[in-house]
């Protein structure tokens, strides 16, 4: 893809980019269909997957909310942690909004 390609996309999206802008996000484009390349490759591995990945189970295990509440959890949970546990592992995760882990966009 080139940045003129890109501007084209840009806008057929109706996507009102300046040019700097466009020149900016261009490596970030670039490393997107780099990944959609990578993807695309591994579909067609036949020795990786050797059935198609339509032909896999579509079963989903519903989990309820429950589940995750510690006021419903029993004694007998042996990875039971604390607060201060809960604390250390929060505060290893990363830029946090009060009790949330904020995930980076990565686009």
């Amino acid at each position: 893809m080139t940045v003129k390609d890109l501007q084209e996309t840009a806008a057929l999206a109706h996507l009102n980019l300046k040019d700097e802008e466009l020149a900016s996000a261009y490596p970030a484009f670039e490393q997107m269909l780099g990944f959609f390349a990578a993807m695309q490759a591994a579909d067609n591995d036949t020795e990786a997957f050797t059935v198609p990945i339509t032909s896999l189970s579509r079963d989903v295990r519903v989990v309820d909310s429950a589940f995750f509440r510690a006021d419903t959890l029993t004694d007998t949970v042996e990875s039971k942690l604390t607060d201060v546990e809960n604390e250390i592992l929060l505060n290893n995760a990363g830029e946090r909004d009060a009790r949330f882990i904020l995930i980076p966009n990565v686009l």
